[in-house]
């Protein structure tokens, strides 16, 4: 075995155990970015089923003489020290990687990749775009690790999953000036704004928010889905605004999907106590924990149910969770996340219901056939499209 290819094995048994350094991170993303097969293969090895069959699959296996005999086969320069430092990645994650490198090899050499009946579509991941106050634009992404400043000495560390604001002058005579930050189909990100409310965007989702905020008011808007974690100040309440709708709020924590194609608005509490108004109706709406306000964008009535909410949060949770709901629904959501479009050949079956509890960081194969095996519909993937008949 080529020594790049044991190399590249090694760094995704350390990405599994999460014990990478920053460098070993980088080098290894630059790899799989580097082809398409580089980067379904890593997929495919990094999966949580992958990794927990071939967990079972070792309880069976000599561990420590397979991998002296590897050592000796192939590496006779390695001392004792890089062994030891490496051995404690072999029994989980480096030798089924390393089964895997041998067959990713083995097509390479030979020039022939097997098409699966159908192609495989990969899940979203977490990245976005920061626009800044001077029109500027910097992409995010896990593997950026950056301190920008605003033009009023606004802190802006760009590291990880999530943006963090941290406000340097605590002076309230300068300007407001907003930022916005912007997640693409087939993304999702986190921020942390300057008060230390903490905002989950969701795919195609998109929050404009002041850099800092001002003395009594709190107010952001909102285009697109968001799970909000809200920091609690008595004389500053906390509004979210989604096109003509309100969210008005201490301290709590709440869901709210509004996308503009969308005809409603629908906001769900998690915990705490929030307020919920528009501009059509003037009537303000307390919600409780477990509730959920409905608006309706065409007549501005509001209203008030008991539901749920694992429904609501579980893109949050990982999941694509649904219950009886029409397959439309389901596949908007799916389109977002794994950023495909959807072609209905038989427009009936927009209407067929459906349920599924699935993993939304698995490829997208899994959870069409899970639909399929109702014996109602059928997919057919065609590069960025899946194609819906009966």
């Amino acid at each position: 075995m080529d020594d790049k290819y044991f190399d590249i094995a090694q760094l995704v048994g350390k990405y599994l155990a999460n014990d990478l350094t920053n460098s070993e991170r980088i080098r290894l993303m630059k790899w799989v970015e580097l082809s398409e097969v580089n980067r379904l293969w890593f997929h495919s090895v990094t999966e949580s089923n992958f990794v927990r069959l071939k967990r079972q699959n070792l309880k069976s296996v000599d561990i420590d003489q397979g991998w002296i005999a590897l050592l000796k086969k192939k590496r006779q320069e390695y001392k004792r020290a890089l062994y030891l430092q490496v051995l404690k990645y072999v029994g989980i994650f480096i030798i089924p990687v390393l089964l895997g490198v041998y067959v990713f090899m083995h097509v390479k050499e030979h020039q022939v990749i097997d098409v699966p009946v159908m192609q495989e579509i990969l899940p979203g991941s977490h990245r976005a775009i920061l626009q800044m106050a001077d029109g500027s634009s910097i992409v995010l992404h896990p593997q950026l690790e950056e301190i920008v400043k605003e033009k009023d000495g606004t802190l802006i560390d760009l590291k990880g999953e999530c943006v963090t604001y941290e406000v340097t002058d605590s002076s309230l005579e300068q300007e407001v000036i907003y930022n916005n930050l912007v997640v693409p189909r087939g993304g999702e990100f986190a921020i942390t704004l300057s008060d230390g409310t903490i905002v989950y965007l969701n795919a195609d989702s998109k929050l404009r928010f002041p850099v800092k905020f001002a003395e009594d008011v709190r107010m952001v808007e909102l285009d697109g889905e968001g799970y909000f974690q809200v920091a609690k100040n008595e004389s500053s309440p906390f509004t979210v605004k989604v096109g003509e709708m309100k969210v008005s709020v201490l301290g709590t924590e709440f869901n709210i999907l509004g996308y503009k194609e969308y005809g409603e608005i629908q906001t769900t509490l998690v915990n705490g106590k929030v307020e919920v108004s528009s501009d059509k109706n003037k009537k303000n709406y307390t919600l409780l924990p477990g509730e959920q306000a409905v608006f309706n964008k065409k007549d501005g009535i509001i209203k008030v149910s008991k539901v749920d909410i694992s429904y609501a949060i579980a893109w949050r949770e990982g999941l694509l969770r649904f219950r009886d709901r029409p397959l439309r629904e389901i596949m908007d959501v799916v389109a977002r996340w794994y950023d495909i479009e959807i072609v209905y050949e038989d427009i009936e079956v927009k209407e067929y219901l459906f349920g599924c509890n699935f993993n939304r960081h698995e490829t997208i194969l899994p959870l069409l056939e899970v639909l399929e095996s109702t014996g109602t519909v059928h997919f057919k993937i065609e590069d960025k499209k899946i194609i819906v008949s009966k």
